[in-house]
């Protein structure tokens, strides 16, 4: 399993407690993988690791790609750009694991936090936080098909896409 974005690590970490046999790349800055190194992830699970310095991209022919919090600070256009090159990085039959927080109803709904939250990636970056119709959109504006999707905890879901056959 490849490995990128925001708090990928923590992800990898635990599915690599859950599966032994798993092994994972995390592609990151250098800078990134620096401090992934030496305060954030196990060292039991480092043998299992490989880190790569990079901007993002990942090998061709990626089997199963984990990507998360990778689109919150892009625009639209930049997202769909980022998810169109994670579908020609993929092997034809990979999967795109896609974790990214989802707007819990209208960004105003009492939530000061979520609201201020959005208000920063919408005046910072043009993007906001994302309704999940909208992710989904941009996910099939890249080439993929939505296989699942899934709540999994704190305003965040996991989708598993997979390149469409177009």
């Amino acid at each position: 399993m490849t490995a990128t974005g925001h708090g990928c690590a923590t992800v990898v970490e635990t599915l690599l407690k859950e599966f032994p046999a798993l092994r994972a790349k995390i592609v990151a800055m250098p800078s990134v993988l620096r401090v992934l190194r030496t305060a954030i992830l196990d060292e039991e699970a480092l043998p299992r690791i490989d880190l790569v310095a990079g901007s993002g991209a990942v090998p061709h022919d990626t089997r199963t790609l984990l990507m998360s919090r990778q689109l919150e600070w892009q625009t639209d256009e930049d997202a769909t750009h980022t998810l169109s090159e994670a579908a020609a990085s993929l092997a034809p039959d990979g999967t795109l694991l896609l974790v990214e927080q989802v707007a819990a109803g209208t960004p105003l709904d009492g939530d000061t936090e979520a609201a201020l939250h959005h208000l920063r990636l919408k005046c910072a970056f043009g993007s906001g936080v994302r309704a999940e119709d909208e992710i989904t959109a941009l996910a099939e504006g890249a080439g993929f098909t939505v296989r699942a999707r899934t709540d999994i905890g704190w305003d965040h879901r996991l989708w598993t896409l997979g390149r469409s056959a177009c």
